[in-house]
């Protein structure tokens, strides 16, 4: 299971949903041993399958479960310049700071599945388990404790939408679930720099007979 970095929020954003993900569906379906067979049934793809890529699987002996970032907003929060650690070096007397950043990402997700694949019926599962890991208040725990380890994780805001239709590839029909979206919230954080920077600093303060302060 991938853990979420702050430093590589991205990349490890989208690879902890997609091992949660398919960690869900691996263990929705068992076989008549009780052994966990989702993977047999089920891909999980980080984005929207290409009209290449579906000409090649169609007809789908697994049904797909994409999902695809449709944006990416970075609002400012908070007031000044955002450094959340300024790494001081007491005896050089440099900083080299980090920034810390609020990222929302919107998902597309979908479904796709031929007749081959379970048709109809392997739609209507594969939505009820994105429901059991995306929906409601639990799926945002297990999503959270899933791709945290003391270091921040991601944070579902919303799963919501879902509409089935009927398509076709190659002329295969294609049982598709359609306009639904997943929304998360990540916390950031910049790399610690290279290059440092020179400030001043008060190390300490004297107070002369007189009741001054001098600052050294």
């Amino acid at each position: 299971m991938t853990i979420y970095d702050p430093e590589a929020w991205l990349i490890t954003t989208l690879r902890g949903i997609k091992d949660y993900a398919k960690i869900g569906f691996d263990n929705a379906v068992k076989n008549n041993l009780g052994a966990s067979v989702g993977d047999e049934v089920y891909e999980i793809i980080m984005e929207y399958p290409s009209a290449d890529t579906l000409a090649k699987l169609a007809p789908f002996t697994k049904t797909i479960v994409h999902f695809e970032i449709d944006d990416i907003d970075t609002p400012i929060f908070g007031m000044g310049n955002n450094i959340f650690n300024w790494n001081y070096d007491p005896t050089l007397k440099w900083v080299r700071p980090q920034e810390a950043q609020k990222h929302i990402l919107n998902f597309d997700v979908g479904i796709w599945a031929s007749d081959r694949s379970g048709g109809i019926t392997s739609r209507l599962r594969a939505y009820e388990i994105l429901n059991d890991l995306f929906g409601g208040a639990s799926a945002k725990n297990k999503l959270m404790a899933a791709t945290e380890l003391n270091d921040g994780g991601v944070e579902l805001l919303s799963f919501t939408g879902g509409r089935f239709l009927a398509d076709k590839v190659n002329d295969i029909i294609v049982h598709r679930m359609v306009d639904c979206t997943m929304m998360v919230q990540i916390f950031s954080r910049t790399p610690i720099p290279e290059t440092t920077e020179a400030i001043e600093t008060i190390e300490e303060i004297l107070q002369d007979q007189s009741g001054l302060t001098i600052p050294s």
